[in-house]
């Protein structure tokens, strides 16, 4: 269950489900992973202790991703946030500012 914030995750999953069919495992739980981040606050991150992730096989084998291993997805998520806000910080300092107040 991801709560009030699932719209978020939703349009994540909705962008990218046409590449899960050809994705392996460790890459579809990098995508749950960066699903559930979409579900965040913005005063909030994602961790182990707010977060879990179990993968059902085709053949109903259930398995549940140890805490060490959800942080290694975690880490990458952490390490693509300062990119992503690259970009706009970048633009904001390329535009010119208005002083005509």
């Amino acid at each position: 269950a991801i709560g009030g914030r699932s719209t978020s995750a939703k349009t994540y999953l909705e962008k990218n489900f046409e590449t899960f069919k050809t994705t392996s495992e460790e890459g579809l739980i990098q995508h749950a992973c960066e699903a559930l981040n979409k579900t965040l606050a913005s005063d909030q991150t994602l961790s182990t202790k707010n977060m879990s992730v179990v993968v059902i096989s085709a053949n109903n084998k259930y398995r549940e991703i140890s805490a060490d291993d959800l942080q290694k997805y975690i880490d990458k998520i952490e390490k693509k946030e300062p990119e992503a806000d690259a970009p706009t910080e970048a633009a904001a300092a390329a535009a010119p500012m208005d002083t005509s107040g």
